[in-house]
C-alpha cells in the first residue's frame, strides 16, 4: 500500500515539476539571479533558457537514471551474494522494499526541486531581484529529509527482518 502511495506521489511530482518549470520559464526575466551577496543583492546570473534546460535536464535525467539503477538492482540475485541474509532469502519482500524506497526517494527529491524552483521564481519575481526572504531553512530541511531517507534503506535491511509472506 505504501509503495502505491509513493508511486503515485512520484508520478504526480514529475508532472507538477514539469508544469512548475514551464510556468517559471514563462514568468522569469531574461536574466535570473542565482547568487546573492550578504545584503541580498544579486551577484550571479544565468539566462532564462539555460535555467530551463538545466532544470528540465536534472529532473528528467535523475528520474531516468534512478529507474535504470532500480531495474539493474532488482535483477541481482542477492542469495548468491549474501546467502545468510534474511532479506536475500525473501526476494519478493526485498524487491518491494527497493521499489518503494526508490519511489519515495524520487518523490521527495522531485518535491524538493519543486520548492527550490518556486523559491527561485519568487526571488526573481520582482524587478530588483533582491533576496528579501531567507530560504536557507528550506534547503537545510530538504537535505536533512533526503539524508534520512538515504540512511533508511540500509538501516532497515540491517536491523529488521522481512515481513512474513502470504
Amino acid at each position: 500500500m505504501i509503495n502505491i502511495f509513493f508511486r503515485f506521489w512520484r508520478i504526480g511530482s514529475v508532472i507538477i515539476i514539469s508544469l512548475v518549470i514551464l510556468f517559471c520559464y514563462k514568468s522569469l526575466p531574461e536574466s535570473i539571479a542565482v547568487g546573492h551577496n550578504d545584503q541580498g543583492y544579486p551577484i550571479n546570473f544565468i539566462g532564462k533558457q539555460q535555467f530551463f534546460y538545466w532544470a528540465a535536464g536534472i529532473v528528467f535525467f535523475l528520474n531516468f537514471l534512478m529507474d535504470l539503477l532500480l531495474s539493474q538492482i532488482i535483477k541481482v540475485d542477492f542469495k548468491k551474494i549474501i546467502p545468510q541474509s534474511m532479506w536475500a532469502n525473501h526476494s519478493t519482500a526485498l524487491k518491494d522494499l527497493l521499489q518503494g524506497w526508490f519511489s519515495a526517494f524520487l518523490a521527495l527529491t522531485n518535491t524538493y526541486l519543486i520548492f527550490v524552483v518556486l523559491g527561485l521564481n519568487n526571488i526573481n519575481s520582482n524587478k530588483n531581484q533582491m533576496l528579501d526572504f531567507n530560504y536557507n531553512w528550506l534547503l537545510i530541511l530538504g537535505v536533512v529529509i533526503l539524508m534520512g531517507l538515504l540512511f533508511y534503506l540500509p538501516l532497515r535491511i540491517l536491523f529488521t527482518n522481512p515481513p512474513k509472506e502470504d
